[in-house]
Order: structure tokens, then C-alpha cells, then sequence
């Protein structure tokens, strides 16, 4: 009797490195875009970061953060869920899987590690919304790629609608912060006071209101819609594999990071002026301007990757990207540690002049601790527990021998 088929865990021989190379460089610049929410320096009300001694200095890097890194590197990596969606897709449908099944079992697992995530580490997770967006990718894994880019397209322009209507409602969001607030005796005022010296109890009960702030935060601020639009095009990548044929691509992407650094750069310096504004100006030059410079600095990186000496400087980044998730959450843990009064209690004392240099740190021992780990192991430990729970079966971590 033939054996059924089944979608098996991706090996490292399956792999497309320069997707694991453009992961690993998304995580980079996200540590250094979360390092402002990790080291509660954005809480804090200007009386106290105008008396940091490096209050000069802080302003000017949080601007170049702003204008440089902010949005960007998210939508990197978004891009690339969507590519990785197509790839999964290809591979259940050579195997004659029914797929659907499977990923939403996959991003239900997702949901709940970066709920997990948001509780005990972070507020902020990302990884929910992109379960849900993962799952809305479904219904459109038949369509025709112009009909996916027409999707795409409305997603990513979606922020202008909601700046015409009026803004997304979220009291309900709100009020069930505040109601949480109330229970558990803390206010949005105190809150770095007890990221900083609260104990663990504490600082669990204030990640979950302030929970309900992300989560309003990603649904009225357009995030949501932002992230969904860079999965269809990631899909339409993924689908018509130019990760594969990037040689033959090679006069495409350089004119695609040629026109994002020429739109994307002025339009970043009006987003980096205006941020946290809500004015048209922040609106208009985020929902035009950092989609194109993401892809230009995603195209720049392929187009080093072509490069056999660039090939070996960015190589690093790979191990990196291959345990994507577990060093996602990995950066929120080390600074939740540094940050925390559980920890060393650092929360509200620095501004970018020195937090940067720490997520910076943060990188790099990643970079080698996921180098010495998947020479020892098939997959990251997050990796791993995902995957033995979307396939629902025991998965050898350690390599042979």
C-alpha cells in the first residue's frame, strides 16, 4: 500500500540562503526600531529626555531612526512571510497536500506564541498580526497574480482611507485597558516605574493592558493593512520565484533599488519630521515612502548577494534568519533582562545614544550564538516547537553524528 504524502519540515539543504540572508538583516534593523519600546525611552515625557546629558545627541539618532530604520525593515520581513507562504504552498501542492489545513494549524500556533510573547516579554509583538494576515492570505492563493497586486494595493493604501474617514474606532480596546488598569492598581503614567522595579507579577499584569494599546495601535494606525499588503507581494515574488532566478532579475532589482532610494529617501526625511504627528504629511510620505525603500534596501542587499565577495560578508546574517523566530523573541527576553527590575532594571534611564549600541550588542551575539547552534542542531528551539506542533508528530532536533 502506497504511502501517504506529508509535508515534512523544510532542511537546510531545501533552502534558499538569500532569503535566510534578507531575514537575517530585517532582524537588524528591527532590534534597532524596538530598541526605543525596550528601553522605555519612548515613554518617557520630554521633561526627563530633555535632562539626559546625551539629549543632543539622542535626537539626532532618533530622527536618523525615524528616516532610516523605522517601518522599514517590518515590511522586509513581511514581504518575505509572503514568499515564504508561496514556497510552503508550491511544496504541499507537488505533494498533492491539501494545504489550507495545515497553515492555518501553523498560524494558530503563531497567534499563540506571540500572545505568550506580548504577556511575558513585549507588548509590542508583531507575531499575532501576522497570524491573522497569514490566514487572510488564503482566500487568495488561487488568484491571479494581478489580482493579488490589486489586493496589495489596496491594503497598502488603506491608511489614506482611514485618514479620510476619520480614524478607526477603538473604544472598546481602550476601555478594556483601562478597566484592566483600574483592576490591577496601575496607570499608564507609572508604567516605566514599574517596567523598572516592579516585580514580575507587576510587569505581567501592565504587558496586558498594554496589550489592548498595541492591538488598537496595529488596527487604527493602518499596521494591520500595511503588513497584509506586503504578504500579497511577497506571494507574487514567491510565486513567479525571482528568489530563485535573481542573475536573470539582476537588471529589474537594480532599477528597483535605484527608484526606491530615489522615492523613498525624500519621502522618509518628510515621514521622519512629521512621525507621531498624524498629519497628512506623516500619512502620505509613510504609506508612499517606506514600502520603497524597504525594497530598495532589500534589492541592494540581492544585488551584493550577486557579488561573490559580497556573498561572503553578508553570509553572517543567514544563521541569523534561519532561526527567525527565535531570535525574534530572543532580543525581547535579553532586553526585557536589561530592562526590567526582575533584571538589571535599566527602563527609563537611557536614551539612543547608548541603547543602540546595546541592541547592537544584542545582534551580534546572536549572530554567533545562532552560527554555533545550527551547527549543533537542525533548527532553532522555537523553530523547532513549531514545527512539531503544526505537523502533530516528534521532530529529531540534533544533527547526526
Amino acid at each position: 500500500m502506497p504511502h501517504r504524502p506529508v509535508l515534512a519540515p523544510t532542511e537546510a539543504t531545501e533552502r534558499y540562503e538569500v532569503l535566510d540572508v534578507l531575514r537575517g538583516a530585517a532582524l537588524f534593523g528591527i532590534i534597532t526600531a524596538n530598541m526605543i519600546s525596550y528601553s522605555r525611552y519612548l515613554y518617557l515625557p520630554e521633561s526627563v529626555t530633555a535632562a539626559m546629558a546625551t539629549h543632543a545627541i539622542d535626537r539626532v539618532l532618533n530622527f536618523l531612526e525615524a528616516f532610516l530604520i523605522e517601518g522599514k525593515f517590518y515590511t522586509i520581513f513581511s514581504v518575505l512571510f509572503g514568499v515564504g507562504f508561496s514556497i510552503l504552498m508550491s511544496r504541499a501542492g507537488a505533494k498533492g497536500l491539501v494545504f489550507h489545513r495545515f497553515f492555518l494549524r501553523r498560524v494558530f500556533i503563531l497567534f499563540v506564541f506571540g500572545a505568550a510573547h506580548a504577556i511575558l516579554f513585549w507588548h509590542n509583538d508583531i507575531l499575532e498580526a501576522y497570524a491573522v494576515c497569514g490566514a487572510l492570505l488564503l482566500p487568495l492563493a488561487s488568484a491571479r497574480n494581478r489580482t493579488i497586486l490589486a489586493f496589495a494595493a489596496l491594503a497598502l493604501l488603506a491608511p489614506i482611507g482611514v485618514k479620510l474617514a476619520g480614524g478607526i474606532p477603538v473604544g472598546l480596546l481602550t476601555d478594556a485597558q483601562n478597566a484592566l488598569y483600574d483592576r490591577f492598581g496601575l496607570t499608564a503614567d507609572t508604567a516605566v516605574d514599574t517596567w523598572a522595579r516592579g516585580s514580575v507579577g507587576d510587569i505581567l499584569r501592565l504587558n496586558l493592558c498594554k496589550w489592548f494599546s498595541q492591538v488598537s495601535f496595529v488596527i487604527a494606525d493602518g499596521m494591520l493593512v500595511r503588513i497584509y499588503g506586503s504578504f500579497l507581494i511577497g506571494l507574487c515574488i514567491g510565486r513567479n520565484e525571482i528568489y530563485k532566478k535573481l542573475e536573470m532579475y539582476r537588471p529589474l532589482v537594480r532599477r528597483v533599488a535605484i527608484g526606491g532610494f530615489a522615492i523613498g529617501l525624500p519621502l522618509n526625511l518628510v515621514y521622519a519630521a512629521t512621525i507621531d504627528s498624524g498629519s497628512w504629511p506623516e500619512v502620505l510620505s509613510g504609506t508612499f515612502g517606506i514600502l520603497p525603500l524597504s525594497a530598495g534596501y532589500a534589492c541592494l542587499c540581492c544585488l551584493v548577494w550577486l557579488d561573490g565577495e559580497g556573498r561572503k560578508r553578508l553570509r553572517p546574517f543567514a544563521p541569523v534568519g534561519r532561526m527567525a523566530l527565535t531570535n525574534y523573541v530572543g532580543q525581547s527576553a535579553i532586553c526585557a533582562f536589561l530592562f526590567y527590575g526582575p533584571g538589571l532594571g535599566l527602563a527609563g534611564t537611557m536614551g539612543p545614544t547608548l541603547y543602540l549600541p546595546i541592541g547592537f550588542a544584542v545582534y551580534g551575539i546572536q549572530i554567533a550564538a545562532s552560527r554555533w547552534w545550527l551547527d549543533c542542531f537542525r533548527f532553532g528551539p522555537l523553530e523547532w516547537l513549531w514545527r512539531m506542533l503544526t505537523y502533530g508528530e516528534r521532530i529529531r532536533l540534533a544533527r547526526p553524528g
